[in-house]
């Protein structure tokens, strides 16, 4: 909510363009602009480095606890995956980009949601909807690629 309360206060700027509202986050940060962007549909278009796994996977590899208390929503795997959950964004533009060898964003965990996120956007129409930059030799960081195609996607 508190995340909402900043677009509220956007759009009630006179010189801003809240028609123009797009999230971007790295880590963390990536987590809370794309569950933001599933959320508020006044979120255009969604950059992120370095976040999205499925948590089912992550759970599954031991993974989960390499990241903090910001992925665990009590209850939420019984009801939603995380493929559910991002393609709450379809078709509104989203890029993702992650490291190779990031131990918190593993291939598989990657893999489980974006596989069914292009195929949402695929059938929404809007297949270059979906963006994924997978950074070989790369952790858990931003490298200037990553920056650059987010700074251009935007």
């Amino acid at each position: 909510r508190e995340l909402a309360s900043a677009i509220d206060w956007l759009d009630g700027r006179q010189d801003l363009d809240a028609t123009r509202v797009a999230t971007f986050g790295i880590s963390m940060g990536a987590t809370l602009a794309w569950w933001l962007a599933a959320l508020d549909e006044r979120v255009l278009a969604v950059a992120e480095i370095c976040c999205l796994a499925d948590l089912q996977t992550l759970v599954d590899l031991g993974a989960h606890d390499e990241h903090g208390i910001y992925m665990t929503v009590p209850g939420l795997l019984a009801q939603f995956s995380t493929a559910d959950i991002a393609s709450l964004i379809v078709p509104r533009p989203h890029l993702c980009a992650v490291g190779e060898l990031d131990s918190l964003t593993p291939p598989s965990a990657v893999a489980a949601v974006a596989g069914p996120l292009a195929i949402a956007y695929e059938q929404a129409g809007y297949p270059h909807g979906w963006q994924l930059l997978v950074e070989p030799g790369s952790g858990h960081v931003e490298t200037p690629k990553m920056r650059k195609s987010a700074l251009d996607f935007l």
